[in-house]
């Protein structure tokens, strides 16, 4: 029997994705990104003095969050995996919300500094044509999955569920159809005891 694995607070205070860094930080990789995070430190000046370590603790969070870690600090010496904004935040006692808030602020102003180099991925979605939404429709119901769906047409998995309710149940009913047909072929019932004549 597979194990179940109890993710508590200590997974949740380690580095665990596996994917890359943070989407939000396609900007950082580029040479001249010290320009987004001056553009930041002028917006965060307004109105209220920094503290005179901000700046650095600023670089330091964003290339911690930009390059893989190795797990040997949690007894993983041979894992490696990038930080979560949520899970960094936690393991160096800042709040989650705050720190996601900097990161958005801060792709906002690499998007005006740089809108040539905005990654696709990272451009809000026009609305679904009636053309998409059909082709969204035709392929779950022919059996494609429902995530794979969302990253190629750039929603959400729960939108393209919401998109593809009815195909849904219609997937359900041919299901059970199937399951219910082979029932009745091997001539058992659900629990598996054979079928008395009556």
């Amino acid at each position: 029997m597979p194990r179940n694995w109890v993710r508590g607070p200590e997974w949740e205070r380690q580095p665990h994705v596996k994917d890359g860094p943070p989407p939000s930080l396609w900007w950082f990789a580029r040479p001249d990104h010290r320009r987004v995070v001056d553009a930041y430190l002028q917006q965060c000046k307004r109105g209220r003095t920094l503290p005179d370590d901000f700046k650095e603790d600023l670089v330091m969070w964003l290339g911690d969050l930009s390059r893989i870690q190795n797990k040997k600090r949690w007894d993983q010496p041979r894992t490696y995996r990038y930080w979560s904004v949520p899970a960094y935040a936690l393991a160096h006692k800042m709040e989650p919300a705050a720190l996601m808030k900097r990161l958005r602020e801060m792709e906002k102003l690499a998007a005006q500094l740089f809108p040539d180099n905005v990654p696709s991925s990272r451009k809000p979605r026009p609305r679904l044509t009636e053309d998409e939404v059909q082709k969204i429709r035709q392929r779950y119901l022919a059996g494609e999955d429902c995530k794979k769906l969302a990253k190629e047409f750039r929603l959400t998995p729960a939108r393209v569920g919401l998109l593809c309710r009815e195909e849904k149940a219609a997937r359900n009913e041919e299901r059970l159809r199937q399951m219910d047909a082979s029932v009745a072929a091997t001539g058992t019932t659900t629990t598996g005891n054979p079928e008395i004549p009556m």
